[in-house]
């Protein structure tokens, strides 16, 4: 795949963007990877196999989501629960949301808050009580940080852990994940690609969350937080696509990664976005429409095509260059190299 690497060294050196991490699992293994410019704009460190990169939203997928997976392949929570059985103080309009609708962004809860500072206070979960909703819950997919931040909540209100802890504990310590956590600040590493300019402190944000809801939470939040190097979601790719390295089993695998909602709305399953073979998705044209996936604000993506049996996660800091970036014309484009390799691959 030398085209793809001089693509992604073309795009850094154009200035499209500053650090990238890319790489391509087939099979069992990973078959391409390819890290290119630096960490940041002003004397950053190489990009290297050990840069670990905001993950943003892909929190929501990586964290969240098979922790409530853990726990509902465990009994411990069933999918249509209603949110109000572990949160009796909730106002009535919320009582009867489902877990299920939360996860498929189906709740009818807002997208986001009306403001969002890194210096404010959420007053948790009366802020979440507080939100009206936008439409009748089933009814149509608005993707939400509050309901995923709600589902951070309920996983922490059902195990009597933080979120980060039981994460650690049950997902990335099991697979091997030993370059991914919540406040990589806080634990010594120092190979952190850098987000985005931050005007209240005169620097650029590194080594903690970009997001600013998350910021305000203390780093740990079910919507963002987490940081991970491309190898370290590698292996978490692959404990979705092979049973033997899966700590999911593989009926919650296929329930989550399968469009849960109904037709004439966005594709989602639990977590997932789901390929709609519409092109206009950060994946491109060469995923089987079987494929699920998710991006991050920040710049980062992670797709999986079950049925192919590859992976393709895109790491990068593109916010760093500011808010006004290229990202989403560019990911199609080097998913779509990819995929042209890969398909070649396979007839040859």
């Amino acid at each position: 795949m030398d085209d793809v690497r001089e693509l992604l060294q073309g795009w850094v050196k154009k200035g499209l963007l500053t650090g990238v991490s890319l790489r391509v699992v087939a099979g069992s293994d990973i078959c391409f990877s390819c890290d290119a410019g630096t960490t940041s704009v002003d004397g950053g460190l190489p990009v290297t196999r050990d840069t670990m990169f905001d993950l943003a939203s892909l929190t929501k997928v990586t964290a969240t989501l098979p922790a409530l997976l853990l726990l509902l392949q465990e009994g411990k929570i069933r999918s249509d629960d209603p949110i109000g059985v572990y949160f009796p103080g909730c106002p009535s309009d919320k009582q009867s949301l489902t877990i299920a609708q939360l996860l498929t962004h189906t709740s009818g809860l807002p997208a986001d808050l009306a403001e969002r500072r890194r210096d404010q206070t959420l007053a948790l979960p009366d802020l979440l009580y507080e939100q009206k909703l936008l439409h009748e819950p089933g009814t149509q997919v608005v993707y939400s940080d509050l309901g995923m931040i709600w589902l951070g909540m309920l996983v922490e209100a059902v195990t009597g852990e933080r979120l980060d802890e039981f994460a650690c504990r049950r997902i990335f310590a099991p697979l091997g994940m030993n370059q991914t956590c919540y406040c990589p600040n806080n634990r010594g590493f120092q190979n952190i690609a850098q987000t985005e300019f931050c005007a209240l402190t005169g620097r650029y944000i590194s080594g903690e969350v970009h997001d600013e809801k998350a910021f305000a939470m203390g780093g740990v939040a079910g919507h963002a937080g987490l940081f991970a190097t491309a190898d370290d979601l590698c292996t978490y790719a692959l404990s979705w696509m092979h049973d033997d390295r899966a700590i999911i089993e593989k009926e919650w695998r296929q329930r989550a990664s399968g469009c849960r909602t109904g037709p004439g709305i966005e594709r989602r399953g639990y977590g997932w976005q789901c390929n709609d073979v519409s092109g206009q998705l950060s994946c491109g044209t060469g995923f089987h429409p079987d494929s699920y996936g998710h991006t991050g604000f920040t710049g980062t993506s992670i797709w999986i095509d079950p049925v192919h049996q590859w992976a393709v996660v895109f790491l990068t800091n593109a916010v760093h260059l500011g808010r006004d970036h290229r990202l989403r014309q560019l990911r199609p484009l080097i998913h779509d190299a990819v995929t042209a390799h890969l398909y070649q691959s396979l007839t040859s």
